[in-house]
């Protein structure tokens, strides 16, 4: 093996190293409960629940995709992928989780499940939302796991072969995540953010430098790739409903949903929501430019061979010792979201189908927090080997994945916000766009119908439009249930609470 390969290992080795070591070091602060495990009992404050929120969104997609697709697109995919994500995530954060997190706090909830259960009292629909969590979220695990491999690969020039870096990161998240829980999670993606942030700075500065600077890069580009400076590569209908479906499926992410509720109060809730937007606007920019910028540098590449682009970069053009540090840099954006969907998908898994279970209702708590971690252990196993298949590229797995979380927003919208909404409504809204949402990209809908939008769009207006006329259709929810529920709110309105604090909700 080069010297350089072996400078690089060393480098992410330490790096791994110091974050498994971190994850392992919360262990000791665990209390032992299932509402531990899942959400770190409630009691992080708003840098480190930003950090958790921030570093669980920024993943592959955002420094191994974006960059890729940044090589053939140019500068359009920075509003791509801002221009509606950057206001209207962080307001359905706040929207979404000021009141969830009440209904948490009171009621133990956890999970999306949780809370249409609790507001209408629907095992079947609770099935479904967990269901339709499961199909995105392990297709989403696994572009982690590639662009883990991608990184090992790229930065080692091919040393380390993409099965060995896959199979190396699902090791280590794997061991922190299934002892941490929660807590080790958000230790861990707390160091993470601040190493992604910095080093996506790094990376940029010493790209802008490579290139000659923003006005010899610009002309280069003028001159020999006009349409990287251009949206003609990208049509208006992909350019306006891919930021629609982000904005709209970041907060329904099943680990950004549990992590709205982990927060300390609604105060720590609103803070982060507040921060979230800038870190999102630096972030996406520097890996836009980065992509665009070192299509100059190394031209030629096809398809998914450009979300190598940034490790390729490096890997011939920084120095070995910055390489590394940048290396694990890349490392710290897909690991933070990689760990935080791997609880995620073992918690809707465990509390939401095998702990509703009638056989398991008088397991006790320790017996439970076993199942959950062998759950976890089965995710990682599952997640791996579908990545070694390697089945679409990173972006085009995303896309698929968020219009299936954007259009959960409409049912969990209702669910918290509209007390005539039933539950047949949120079923028939839930039921119908999941089906335009796989139907179209498959054939079976004619895509004429999708208007060259992508599919999450009109499955997410027509099941608003279901949700609505069921609604009306069907008989209103029993008042007394409703009112209940919504009693839950009235410190954000400043009513009186009508049930009183005893009330209990069982899911």
């Amino acid at each position: 093996m080069e010297q350089q390969n072996i400078t690089v290992l060393s480098i992410l080795a330490l790096y791994v190293i110091a974050i498994l070591t971190i994850g392992l070091a919360s262990v000791k602060y665990a209390k032992g409960t299932l509402e531990d495990y899942y959400t770190g009992s409630r009691e992080f404050k708003a840098l480190v629940l930003f950090c958790g929120v921030f570093a669980a969104n920024i993943s592959a997609v955002t420094l191994i995709g974006i960059p890729g697709q940044a090589y053939h697109n140019g500068w359009i995919m920075w509003p791509y992928f801002v221009t509606t994500w950057a206001w209207l995530t962080p307001i359905l954060f706040y929207t979404v989780g000021n009141r969830a997190w009440l209904l948490g706090k009171k009621y133990g909830f956890v999970t999306m499940s949780d809370v249409v259960i609790g507001r209408w009292n629907s095992k079947t629909l609770g099935y479904l939302v967990t269901l339709v969590g499961l199909i995105y979220t392990i297709p989403y695990l696994m572009t982690g796991t590639m662009g883990a491999g991608q990184v090992f690969e790229g930065l080692t020039q091919g040393a380390v072969p993409f099965w060995l870096g896959a199979l190396i990161i699902s090791v280590v998240i794997g061991i922190y995540v299934i002892m941490g829980g929660m807590r080790g999670s958000i230790w861990a993606n707390t160091v993470q953010a601040m190493v992604f942030m910095v080093g996506a700075l790094i990376i940029f500065l010493y790209a802008l430098n490579t290139v000659g600077g923003p006005a010899q890069v610009t002309q280069n580009i003028m001159q020999n790739n006009p349409e990287l400076l251009s949206r003609g590569n990208l049509p208006w209908q992909v350019f306006f409903s891919f930021g629609i479906i982000v904005s709209l499926a970041v907060p329904m992410f099943p680990q950004l949903f549990t992590r709205l509720l982990s927060g300390k109060s609604i105060g720590e809730l609103k803070k982060m929501s507040l921060m979230y937007p800038f870190a999102g606007l630096f972030i996406f920019s520097v890996c836009v430019y980065i992509g665009m910028w070192a299509h100059t540098l190394i031209p030629g590449l096809e398809g998914n061979q450009a979300e190598q682009i940034i490790p390729l970069f490096l890997a011939q053009y920084a120095p070995v010792f910055m390489t590394g540090i940048l290396g694990a840099a890349i490392l710290a954006a897909t690991m933070s979201t990689m760990d935080s969907q791997l609880l995620a998908a073992g918690t809707i898994f465990t509390k939401d189908i095998l702990l509703n279970m009638s056989s398991a209702k008088n397991i006790e708590d320790k017996k439970k927090l076993l199942l959950s971690k062998s759950v976890l252990f089965a995710m990682v196993l599952i997640s791996y080997v579908l990545a070694l298949i390697k089945p679409m590229g990173i972006i085009t797995l995303i896309n698929w994945a968020f219009g299936g979380f954007a259009c959960l927003i409409v049912p969990m919208l209702a669910a918290l916000y509209w007390k005539r909404c039933t539950k047949e409504a949120a079923i028939a809204a839930l039921l119908v766009s999941q089906i335009v949402q796989v139907a179209l990209p498959l054939g079976i809908i004619p895509q004429k119908f999708a208007m060259g939008l992508l599919p999450g769009v009109p499955a997410l207006v027509l099941g608003l439009i279901i949700l609505i006329v069921v609604t009306y259709l069907t008989p209103a929810p029993d008042k007394k249930a409703t009112d209940e529920f919504f009693s839950t709110f009235a410190k954000l309105s400043g009513e009186p609470n009508i049930i009183g604090k005893e009330t209990k909700i069982t899911v």
